[in-house]
């Protein structure tokens, strides 16, 4: 390295105070621990520094890639501050240890600070646009907070509806699974029904031994392992969480299978798409052209 226009000193010597000779005795390292230590002196006369370069600000990006299966890694940047490194040779070089150390560093910074986000894969054959809807009997929270049951309502009735934020609403599942978050923050509003129907389904899924009973494409709102995300009802497990009108988590401890036939309603609502079944905060019905049993 080049001079940095300091001067330092190695040794020091005893010297007396009055007449400022020296005591003869030894010399002893000039080291920082030592009391006596004396500090490196700017002499630019007899020490002129060397011209030094400093690098710019540079970034480099990596995905976090020790994810378990399932999970996927989130983008992460790391920064190389400005000044960081330096160079008697040129400024290309002081970028290019930057860069070097930006390279050798990012993708260990990535796995260490990133986080890892659930992936889920769209079921196929048929699951995607079915009429998932709840059973008779699921009573649905109004604006005022009354609930009624679900063969009870009517078009354009209004119900209590959620906006979540981070989520751009849509009843189109594939658009839905790509979203999750970890922190759920939603605010109340209101939305109409703009379709409902009266069908019947030979299958239908039983959550917490009666909590709420749907089909098994219904949108439902779940939190598994620290991300919320809407995934089919028949996918849903044991040890998932639910959201509910009272802003709880509660843990999904059961879920059954009913193949007995059904009275259900798909029901559509815009332009938001949340409401609350049996307390629970759920989604909407996707109109598709075939029916879900």
């Amino acid at each position: 390295m080049g001079n940095t226009g300091y001067k330092s000193f190695g040794a020091l010597e005893l010297y007396y105070v009055d007449d400022g000779s020296p005591t003869g005795q030894p010399t002893k390292p000039n080291v920082v621990t030592d009391p006596d230590y004396i500090a490196p002196v700017l002499d630019t006369t007899t020490c002129a520094p060397s011209i030094r370069y400093y690098s710019v600000e540079k970034r480099l990006s990596a995905k976090k890639n020790n994810c378990g299966t399932g999970y996927s890694g989130s983008v992460v940047t790391l920064t190389a501050l400005p000044n960081q490194f330096v160079s008697t040779i040129s400024l290309a070089d002081a970028n290019a240890q930057a860069d070097a150390w930006l390279a050798a560093t990012v993708q260990n910074y990535a796995n260490i600070t990133g986080t890892c986000e659930i992936t889920y894969t769209p079921p196929t054959g048929g699951g995607d646009g079915g009429s998932g809807c709840f059973v008779e009997g699921t009573l649905i929270t109004l604006p005022d907070g009354t609930r009624k049951a679900i063969e009870e309502l009517t078009l354009d009735e209004l119900l209590l509806s959620a906006e979540i934020e981070t989520l751009n609403d849509t009843n189109i599942p594939n658009e839905l699974y790509k979203w999750s978050c970890e922190y759920l923050s939603e605010n109340r509003i209101v939305s109409p029904i703009t379709k409902i129907t009266k069908q019947v389904a030979e299958k239908t899924i039983i959550v917490n031994e009666g909590l709420f009973e749907a089909t098994p494409t219904h949108l439902q709102l779940i939190q598994r392992n620290g991300f919320w995300r809407f995934i089919p009802l028949g996918d849903i497990v044991v040890g998932d969480n639910l959201y509910t009108i009272d802003r709880e988590i509660i843990l999904v401890t059961s879920v059954t299978v009913n193949l007995e036939k059904r009275n259900i309603y798909p029901m559509t609502l815009n332009p938001f798409h949340t409401y609350f079944a049996n307390g629970v905060l759920t989604h909407n019905y996707k109109e598709a052209m075939h029916n879900d049993n």
